[in-house]
């Protein structure tokens, strides 16, 4: 891969690194241990859980199909992607505290109503947030590809070693909170309501760091409008879009099954949630920091696709792994998790790169820049898979008998020894592990097939589109 001169300053760089990290702690903690939440402090079944989900996550997907065109047709006075970040921190932020509030005060429906809305206020603004940090990295960088590896790479140390505190530190603070409040949901509540200030401060840090850098909008302009046949034109124009939706699809849609009933494995299959999962999270963490202060750069002299394709076959052996050990010892989780993410790093290091390249390569092939509606489509497999095992996942805990498990579990009556149990234990486990496996499989032997963006041309298609912008502004100015 060609090297360039660094042209984007470190300051601007750990600007943009730390709002991520930030952003990520704060809807980390609805996420993790949202459902657990739902289940163990606001007394909802899985069957109820499971329609909630159906109906806020349908809305949420609604709203990925759609916010790559509102980006597109935005026409604010600071530019295309700054003024989106500054309203959607707040929505996302609050979204966040809604999902993590005690609301037995309330009646059932208007509970859950709370909840739903929470839901789509967070889930729905990181739709847009999102998108908008994949288009903040070309504005950081412009076309110059080692200025966008250097902020990936560091997005991915930062966020390495902010997640040591994060898996560490949220359930024994959580915990220490709620005894001083003698209450522990209120300990969800409070620290996710300073999480959210700390994120929201650091926008404001990332905000003056980009100030100049994104040029406002030409007040005499045409505003364009993104219509329904422009999102299907830069679909329909942009094969390795095709490639990329297929194959994110199959596999997040076992990911997020595994996802959404993953923290019960700690809370009720294996327990050690109040023992050992913030000590084992934070163990994988702490290596994950120390593989990403050099995996990233073994990932780049071997390639994107290269480092890709390692790092799915590593994911593969790890669901094999925890299928046969998982049920041994809650250890054996956290020694899968340790190696499986030296090999995940690979990857990682590149980041938002591999949408760019595909956005890149659509811009460059069709000449109509459609990058941003782009970053907003690599979104949608995941909300459209999560959508699905938002049902799923619950109905398929309710129908192995969960809800009387976890019963008798919170109310230390559960006989971990009965062959009842143990027959639930490894049906959870055969769908915990098998599920995301055949769909990792499924879907990479798509992409493998189909996608042909190499690492050459990627950087050749983000050079020749960045030329093509400037003689657009020179020729504009020279007719002004």
């Amino acid at each position: 891969m060609t090297e360039q001169k660094r042209t984007v300053s470190d300051r601007a760089i750990w600007s943009y690194a730390l709002t991520q990290s930030l952003q990520t702690f704060t809807i980390m903690t609805p996420y993790m241990y949202g459902t657990m939440f739902m289940s163990t402090y606001l007394g909802i079944n899985m069957v109820t859980m499971g329609t909630i989900f159906v109906i806020a996550k349908f809305v949420d997907f609604i709203i990925c199909m759609s916010c790559g065109a509102v980006i597109e047709s935005a026409n604010f006075k600071k530019g295309k992607y700054l003024p989106i970040m500054e309203i959607f921190r707040w929505v996302v932020s609050i979204g966040a505290i809604g999902q993590m509030i005690d609301l037995n005060f309330l009646p059932n429906g208007v509970k859950f109503a709370v909840i739903a809305v929470s839901y789509i206020c967070m889930h729905g603004s990181m739709n847009f947030l999102s998108t908008v940090n994949y288009g903040l990295v070309a504005v950081m960088a412009g076309g110059n590809y080692t200025d966008r590896i250097a902020i990936a790479q560091k997005n991915t140390q930062i966020s390495a070693a902010v997640g040591i505190l994060r898996s560490f530190g949220t359930v024994p603070l959580i915990t220490f909170v709620g005894k001083l409040l003698n209450s522990p949901a209120r300990g969800y509540t409070v620290c996710t309501i300073g999480f959210a200030a700390l994120y929201l401060l650091c926008t404001f840090w990332f905000a003056s760091e980009l100030k100049g850098k994104e040029a406002p909008r030409d007040p005499n302009a045409p505003k364009r409008i993104v219509k329904l046949k422009d999102m299907a034109q830069a679909l329909v124009g942009n094969d390795q879009l095709v490639v990329y939706l297929i194959w994110q699809t199959i596999t997040q849609l076992g990911t997020q099954i595994m996802t959404i009933i993953g923290i019960y494995y700690w809370t009720l299959v294996m327990g050690g949630y109040t023992t050992w999962y913030s000590i084992g999270m934070g163990l994988t963490t702490c290596a994950g920091f120390v593989f990403s202060l050099f995996v990233p750069k073994i990932g780049v002299k071997l390639g994107k696709l290269k480092s890709l394709f390692i790092a799915q076959y590593a994911g593969w052996a790890a669901h094999v792994l925890r299928f046969f050990l998982g049920l041994k010892s809650y250890y054996w989780m956290t020694i899968i998790g340790v190696a499986s993410s030296a090999v995940m790093y690979l990857q990682m290091g590149f980041g938002a790169n591999y949408v760019l390249d595909i956005g890149e390569y659509g811009y460059y092939k069709t000449g109509k820049d459609f990058r941003a509606i782009v970053s907003a489509f690599s979104f949608v497999p995941m909300k459209l898979s999560s959508t699905i095992a938002g049902a799923v996942g619950p109905y398929f805990l309710a129908f192995i008998g969960f809800d009387k498990f976890n019963e008798a579990n919170l109310a230390g009556t559960l006989d971990r020894t009965s062959a009842e149990f143990s027959k639930f234990q490894k049906t959870y486990m055969a769908v915990y592990c098998f599920t995301p496996l055949i769909t990792a499989i499924l879907g990479f032997l798509i992409f493998k097939k189909g996608y042909k963006i190499t690492d050459d041309k990627a950087v050749f298609y983000a050079q020749e589109n960045a030329k093509r912008a400037a003689e657009a502004a020179a020729a504009k100015a020279a007719q002004a």
